[in-house]
């Protein structure tokens, strides 16, 4: 799948692999071919092209010898490493809003990685997945599993077991440590995206850090942040405005939206693509995050929330609240009161 432009990871990205390697010479020289120099380290907001980084860990891992170097990293991540973005999915409520907002924000951090949450039966999929077409390392891989692992572990006291890890690349970069880390968890390789397999109801764990106060306050910040990163011009933000604004209406088909952006609807479905997304995904995941949002307002009744979501029957908002939270909104609401 390639990106309308190249993917670009902030420093902060980077961090927890200079910390365990730190400056090599053959890095040095990379940084100063791509035209960056020493005191553009020191800005921990500074973008990296994902080619680049790429680049850096197979010199790490060539000049240290050392293959474990992802997972090394995702286990030394530390608290305040990933900024805003950590800080918003910290003072989330449950993991389950966490591992949402990490989707929302995950651009600050690494604009080639998508976080997807799928729910079904008793289990749900934490999925990250690469939307540009840069080839990966395994070492990336690994961090980036650890990485997710370890904020579970720390922000939400996760002592349970992963059902399943998958990882994308095919041969393990070291089995016994996978089993250590992920310690119970069947590990499979060569899958379609990097994933975590959970029991469904670890999604309404409780944040050790829960404020949402704080929380408002860190969604605000980042989403100013997102909006100097990815202009508004964006084919996927017009298309969620847009979305927002047919809801009540009911006009949300892709066919709609097509002619509300001057395209046709295939020519939508494939700019949405090469964006990392598609319509249904976005429709879904803006009516998952305002039912909740409206849910907290004692003032609307059910069947208007329903109306506002574009749904033409409860029993259909009923069926896809299940769908998303694993219970009915009647009793998320009484669980929230």
């Amino acid at each position: 799948m390639s990106s309308p432009k190249q993917a670009s990871l902030s420093l902060r990205w980077l961090r927890p692999f200079l910390r365990i390697t730190g400056a090599h010479p053959a890095q040095l020289a990379l940084f100063a071919r791509e035209g960056i120099q020493l005191r553009d380290l020191a800005n921990p907001d500074a973008r990296y092209s994902h080619r680049l980084a790429m680049l850096l860990l197979a010199h790490a891992i060539e000049s240290t010898g050392n293959t474990r170097i992802g997972l090394a990293a995702g286990e030394s991540l530390e608290p305040g490493d990933m900024d805003v973005l950590e800080y918003a999915a910290r003072a989330c409520e449950t993991m389950r809003e966490a591992i949402f907002c990490t989707g929302r924000y995950m651009c600050l951090m690494h604009d080639g990685q998508q976080v997807v949450l799928r729910e079904q039966d008793d289990w749900a999929i934490w999925e990250m997945r690469q939307v540009d077409d840069i080839e990966r390392l395994p070492a990336s891989n690994d961090f980036t599993l650890v990485a997710a692992c370890t904020f579970a572990r720390r922000h939400a006291g996760w002592k349970g077991q992963f059902r399943e890890v998958h990882f994308q690349h095919p041969v393990a970069t070291d089995m016994a440590e996978y089993e250590r880390i992920f310690e119970g968890a069947t590990i499979k390789l060569g899958m379609p995206h990097n994933a975590l397999v959970i029991d469904r109801t670890d999604l309404d764990r409780p944040m050790l850090d829960a404020n949402p106060g704080m929380r408002a306050a860190y969604e605000l910040h980042a989403s100013r942040l997102l909006e100097q990163l990815r202009p508004s011009d964006t084919l996927t933000s017009r298309v969620r405005q847009l979305l927002v604004e047919q809801l009540r209406a009911g006009n949300v088909g892709m066919d709609t939206v097509a002619t509300k952006v001057a395209m046709s609807t295939s020519t939508l479905r494939r700019r949405l693509a090469e964006e990392g997304t598609t319509h249904t995904t976005l429709l879904d995941e803006l009516r998952s995050e305002l039912a909740e949002k409206y849910l907290t307002d004692p003032a609307l009744a059910i069947g208007e929330i329903a109306f506002l979501l574009g749904f033409s029957h409860v029993t259909a908002f009923y069926n896809a609240f299940r769908r998303w939270r694993g219970t009915t909104p009647a009793e998320f609401r009484a669980a929230r009161r």
